[in-house]
């Protein structure tokens, strides 16, 4: 019995010592290379889900499970450390150094990544840090000043329809110069990815980043990756910020004492009498009649002094060796500028909520198979008062004496003219109408590591799905109106109208993408090479139309020799279902090449220049787009058009009508791609121990075969219709390869980072230059070079060219200085150019006589200013933070452009419509101190024929210097978080479009619309909080 229970003893006394030896317990300290501790690192049992993560002073404990001696310590940003220990290990020192050295950062390129060091093509990276500082819902308007080689353009701050134009280098073809965008390697919307979730952002720019992409990547590539999940325990982020959104320009428009003064002395200066009289002015003057003689501030009376916006991100992330994970929502409440007029029937409100959740998940099935599941959806939902335009559209021509809001008996004002409605009765009561847009996207990824058959080979995968589907709900109704004239009279305008839903769907559209690629990469000695192959394939289905799509081969090979001279191919053999089989597909390769200098034996690195490599590149890329036209080898039947020119009648008096099929564009199956030949060189250098960098590259492209519909086939033969319109019954000529445009500019970046003790600095900027040529293009007929397109730059304006003003000496006078009138006419003196548009006075404009023949017309219409387009861009960014507080300023301007405005923007009284402050200095005939000094030309009560017209006096410079954001911030110090168990807490504010220093009256620079309807653009004041667990 006793040697049993010695025995039983002995046993346990073995197993206690085996699972002792089995659970080994490490315990340690992380730091960073400031040698601060690190917060939330993860530290993982190699092969296993057993982990810890370091506490808020870096310190961890582990307890192993006896399956792995070797642990994982990671950290986001940093390189991993994989460390084995030998029974308990306890007090070890551990310190992480950042994944990368900027010079070895890797860089996501078309399918694939690189090390920024071995990059020999133009390609350019913005943190996502800086994205997110804009703090705006589209990300279009994230990235303007941030980028060299982008050129942007805000056009709306329109909630839900806010997008910039984005140019990759200018604009080197008349077609659509949208660049490509991916996101996480799959073409689809990119525009309300909430920047939270983006990991990276890069702009590819020339032949040998985008060659790849063959047909899609001639306008440039932009490329989004979102975030992953790393291996270790949750981390759970939550940001919310709140922002108060103003006009950045409203226009100064005259009160109703100053619009009807001054519509007086037009009518006059027309030869009609006054409108107003003396006691009108009066009671205009001293607002003693509010109902007879109304005086409306619309922007005032209609907008709010500030719009809210609310945006608040919740993202969680983690992992283990088998599953890592990025989960994301987020909500944005966007307020429009119209204020709420309470209604008991139906909301009044306008805004714009959307709703994204993101889930990015990765699985390492095996050693060498991983795969990876993403899924993203969205939904859109806008509100406005139930009427075609925005309000903007309404009040820019709506008089201030029109018509008051609300009449003496309560009943509601307006009149029966549909584009002058009553503000009020708009938006109080014409009913609310809603858009829904529901987006599904998702991703399934494969990735095969395929050692096993030859180091460095792989294999990988993906295949794509996008859809969205909109949907409307509009509850219609309209008001009974009454006019209530200056004189006390009713007028019944408008019967009332009930209430009715009408809802629809659509449009709808769906893409499918397919890819599969082997990827090389290995490394003999001094010798890199890799090499990539890849298949892929899209489909597109737009509503009900014929699907469109994309197929072909991708190749890139790189050579690198003790990372010194660098040498890459990249090719793409891809088709496009726009051409007949003949032509549909194309071959577009690209070349590169660098020279690391600094690697160089003969190099001696010195406190100078630290870092120098020389590259270049050509190649050769296409373009399949022009318009919405598709299937361009195709001859197109149309549905006719719902008129009676078109409709077959059946029937003599209770006659049915129907419609059937017509002719219409003619197909051209000769067509293919536009092709556009790239070079670029460049140079990337580091100087001062590496604080001071530069980038810079110098560009040049020439774009042939550009599509273009045929301008100087003669109407005579009934087939012509001109580019990017359509006739009403839509025939015409089909598209040709008949353009070619030259492109060509510099563009550079810049950084500096510096410290002192413990304040750190930094400035960056970035600078674009891109000018366009119009070579060759299909035109009619022009008899001066002046008026032709050829030879100008894209976008470039036509009209007159101001003159200046005619002055009374400038007409035949009487013996009384008086004017000589023929037929009731003033008459020009001999040798002054006569105006075709219609009868002119002292004061109205006057026009150049280009071709010298004493007669103003259409031969006198030439190239005026420059393009619609900025020429240059550019950003400055300067920055510093110091014991928690970090602050960040960023300029942004752009030049080397025009805008032209019209009609209601810049014109008196035009269609009835109001007067500004520009107006005041006005010709007036009856003050001659105004006649040397006038600004503007003598006012005319209806739309003058000879004034406006489209002329350089309409021009303005689109230059300007803005203040594009601000930020501020404060990141509680650790001693904090270890009190109250976070990670990490950071609050800020910051401002987007605070100052802009520009020319351009009234309106912004960047202004879309010429005629002043537009939603005007938006400045921001935004706070937010940043808490990560």
């Amino acid at each position: 019995m006793k040697k049993t229970i010695l025995l039983c003893v002995a046993f346990l006394l073995l197993l206690s010592t085996e699972i002792h030896a089995q659970n080994k317990i490490v315990t340690g300290s992380i730091i960073d290379e400031l040698n601060e501790p690190v917060i939330g690192a993860n530290i993982v049992e190699e092969g296993t889900t057993n982990g810890t993560s370091s506490d808020l002073k870096g310190n961890f404990r582990l307890v192993l499970s006896g399956k792995s001696d070797v642990i994982i310590i990671s950290y986001i940003g940093y390189k991993n450390i994989y460390s084995k220990v030998s029974g308990n290990s306890t007090n070890l020192k551990f310190k992480i150094e950042p994944e990368a050295t900027e010079l070895e950062d890797v860089v996501v390129v078309g399918y694939g990544i690189q090390k920024k060091a071995s990059i020999v093509g133009a390609i350019t990276q913005v943190k996502s840090e800086d994205l997110q500082q804009s703090s705006v819902p589209n990300l279009t308007n994230a990235i303007a000043g941030r980028v060299a080689g982008v050129i942007t353009v805000m056009g709306s701050g329109k909630p839900g329809a806010d997008d910039s134009q984005i140019y990759i280098r200018g604009q080197a073809t008349t077609n659509s110069t949208n660049p490509l965008v991916l996101v996480d390697g799959i073409e689809r919307d990119w525009k309300q990815i909430d920047p939270e979730d983006i990991e990276s952002f890069s702009v590819l720019k020339d032949a040998s980043a985008t060659a790849v992409y063959g047909v899609r990547g001639a306008n440039g590539v932009l490329l989004i990756t979102t975030k992953r999940g790393k291996i270790g325990k949750p981390v759970l982020n939550i940001s919310t910020q709140t922002a108060i959104q103003q006009p950045i320009r409203t226009p100064k428009y005259l009160n109703s004492y100053w619009y009807a003064t001054l519509m007086n002395e037009a009518l006059t200066n027309d030869g009609k009498a006054p409108e107003y009289t003396e006691q009108d002015l009066q009671h205009y003057l001293t607002g003693d009649s509010p109902y007879t003689h109304p005086d409306n501030d619309y922007y005032k009376d209609f907008l709010k002094k500030g719009s809210i916006q609310q945006l608040i991100n919740m993202n969680a992330s983690g992992g283990t060796e088998f599953m890592k994970y990025y989960i994301s929502a987020n909500v944005l409440y966007q307020e429009g500028l119209y204020k709420e007029f309470s209604n008991a029937l139906y909301d009044t409100n306008t805004n714009y909520n959307r709703y994204n959740f993101r889930s990015n998940l990765d699985f390492a099935v095996t050693k060498n198979l991983s795969l990876g599941v993403d899924l993203t959806g969205r939904l859109e939902v806008r509100k406005q008062p139930n009427f075609g335009a925005d309000l903007f559209d309404k009040i820019r021509r709506l008089p201030p004496n029109w018509q008051p809001y609300i009449n003496p008996d309560g009943s509601l004002g307006g009149r029966s003219d549909e584009t002058r409605l009553a503000p009020y009765a708009l938006i109080s009561q014409y009913g609310n109408r809603s858009r829904n847009k529901n987006v599904l996207e998702g991703v399934f990824k494969l990735n095969e590591e395929m050692g096993y058959v030859s180091p460095g080979l792989s294999f990988r995968m993906m295949i794509g799905y996008n859809s969205s589907f909109e949907s409307r709900r509009d509850i219609k109704t309209k008001p009974e109106l009454w006019q209530y004239s200056r004189f006390g009279e009713y007028t019944l305008n408008r019967t009332r109208e009930d209430i009715s839903i009408d809802t629809g769907k659509g449009p709808g559209f769906r893409r499918v993408s397919f890819e599969t690629a082997f990827n090389y990469a290995r490394t003999f000695n001094d010798h890199d090479v890799s090499g990539m192959i890849l298949y892929q394939q899209s489909q597109d289905w737009n509503q009900w139309d014929i699907p469109t799509g994309y197929l072909g081969w991708v190749g890139r090979a790189t050579y690198a020799y003790k990372q010194r001279y660098l040498f890459e191919m990249n090719a793409g053999y891809n088709g496009s279902m726009q051409f007949s089989k003949d032509h549909r597909y194309g071959f577009f390769p690209a070349f590169s090449a660098g020279w690391v200098i600094s690697e160089e034996p003969f190099f001696k690195e010195d406190i100078i220049l630290s870092y120098l490599k020389l590259r270049g590149s050509y190649g050769e890329i296409g373009n399949d787009k022009i318009g919405d036209f598709k299937y361009l080898y195709e001859q197109i039947y149309n549905r006719a058009p719902n008129n009676q020119r078109f409709v077959w009648i059946f029937g003599e008096k209770n006659y049915t009508t129907s419609r059937g099929l017509i002719e219409g564009m003619l197909g051209n199956n000769k067509v293919s791609w536009e092709r556009a030949r790239k070079s670029n060189i460049g140079f990337d250098s580091k100087f001062l121990n590496n604080k001071l960098s530069i980038s810079f590259d110098a560009f040049m492209e020439r774009r042939t075969d550009i599509l273009a519909i045929p301008y100087s086939i003669p109407l005579v033969l009934g087939f012509n219709n001109p580019q990017n319109s359509e006739r009403d019954d839509k025939q015409g000529l089909p598209p040709e390869n008949i353009g070619i445009v030259t492109n060509k500019g510099i563009d550079f970046e810049l950084g500096y980072n510096g410290k002192i003790q413990n304040f750190n600095y930094f400035v960056k900027g970035n600078f674009t230059f891109a000018r366009n040529k119009i070579e060759r293009i299909d035109e009619e007929g022009k008899k001066y070079d002046w008026q032709k397109r050829e030879g100008k730059r894209i976008g470039q304006h036509f009209g007159y060219t101001d003159a200046g003003l005619f002055q009374l000496e400038d007409f035949e006078l009487d013996a009384n200085k008086q004017l000589v009138l023929i037929g009731g006419f003033p008459v020009l003196k001999e040798g002054i150019p006569i105006p075709t548009m219609g009868v002119v006075y002292p004061g109205d404009v006057r026009y150049e006589d280009l071709n010298g023949d004493g007669i103003i017309n259409s031969y006198d219409i030439g190239n005026i200013g420059k393009s619609n387009v900025p020429e240059f861009n550019y950003g400055v960014t300067i920055g510093a933070n110091y014991r928690g507080f970090d602050l960040s300023i960023l300029w942004q301007g752009a030049g080397g452009a025009h805008t032209y405005f019209n009609e209601d923007a810049i014109w008196e009284f035009f269609a009835q419509g109001k007067v500004m402050e520009h107006h005041l200095g006005r010709y007036n005939p009856n003050d001659p101190s105004t006649w040397e000094t006038a600004t503007y030309p003598r006012l005319h009560a209806v739309d003058s024929e000879n004034n406006h017209q489209k002329s350089t006096r309409w021009l303005f410079s689109r230059d300007y210097l803005r203040l594009k954001n601000l930020e501020i911030g404060y990141t509680l110090p650790k001693s904090v978080m270890e009190r109250i168990n976070l990670r990490k807490i950071r609050i800020f504010a910051n401002g987007t479009n605070l100052l802009t220093f520009d020319d351009v009256m009234n309106w912004d620079p960047e202004s879309s619309n010429s005629t002043g309807s537009m939603y005007p653009q938006l400045r921001n004041w935004n706070i937010g909080l940043n808490i990560t667990f």
